[in-house]
C-alpha cells in the first residue's frame, strides 16, 4: 500500500477510492465499494465524478523496462540554448531510447531518463546528439548502478540498494 493520500476538497471515501486506485487501478469496484463502506453505483458515481473534474486523468499499465534482462538505465543533462530550447526538447522526445524529460530550474536545463542496450550504443547515442542537435550548449551522461529508493516502481529505501 502506499501512503495516506489527503487531497483538500474531496471527503474521506473519495480519498480512499484513489488510494486504493493508485495501488491498483485494476481492482472491481464492488472490492473498492467493501473497503470504504459504500455501494459499487457510489463508487462507480464517485470515480466518474472525478473523472470529469480531472482528478482522475487516466488508467494505465506501468511498464519497468529495467526490470527486463538487457538494457542500462541512464540520465542525460543538458544546458540548452534558451533561443534553442524547444528545438531540443523536440529533438530529444524522437529519441526511442529516452523515455522520460524533464525541463528543470535554471537557465535552459533538461533532465532525461532513459534505456540503452549497453554502453557504448549510449556514449555513441549522446555523442551524435551532441554534434548534430543545435542548441546543445552542454550534455553530461551517467549510468545509473543502484537504486536506492523509486516509490513509482515499488523500491522503498533499504540499505545497499537494488542493482
Amino acid at each position: 500500500m502506499g501512503e495516506k493520500l489527503r487531497i483538500e476538497g474531496l471527503d474521506q471515501t473519495d480519498n480512499q477510492i484513489l488510494e486504493i486506485l493508485r495501488d491498483n487501478a485494476r481492482i472491481s469496484l464492488s472490492e473498492i465499494g467493501k473497503r470504504v463502506n459504500v455501494s459499487r453505483v457510489s463508487v462507480r458515481t464517485r470515480i466518474e465524478r472525478m473523472e470529469q473534474d480531472g482528478i482522475i486523468r487516466g488508467y494505465r499499465t506501468v511498464i519497468d523496462p529495467t526490470a527486463l534482462p538487457k538494457g542500462i538505465r541512464f540520465t542525460i543533462d543538458i544546458d540548452a540554448d534558451p533561443a534553442l530550447y524547444q528545438e531540443v526538447i523536440r529533438a530529444l522526445a524522437a529519441q526511442s531510447m529516452i523515455h522520460e524529460i524533464y525541463g528543470t530550474t535554471g537557465d535552459s536545463h533538461i533532465h532525461c531518463v532513459g534505456i540503452a542496450p549497453n554502453s557504448g550504443t549510449l556514449g555513441s547515442n549522446a555523442g551524435y546528439l551532441y554534434r548534430t542537435v543545435r542548441g546543445i550548449r552542454r550534455m553530461s551522461w551517467q549510468i545509473l548502478a543502484t537504486t536506492y529508493k523509486n516509490l513509482e516502481k515499488g523500491v522503498e529505501y533499504a540499505e545497499g540498494g537494488q542493482e
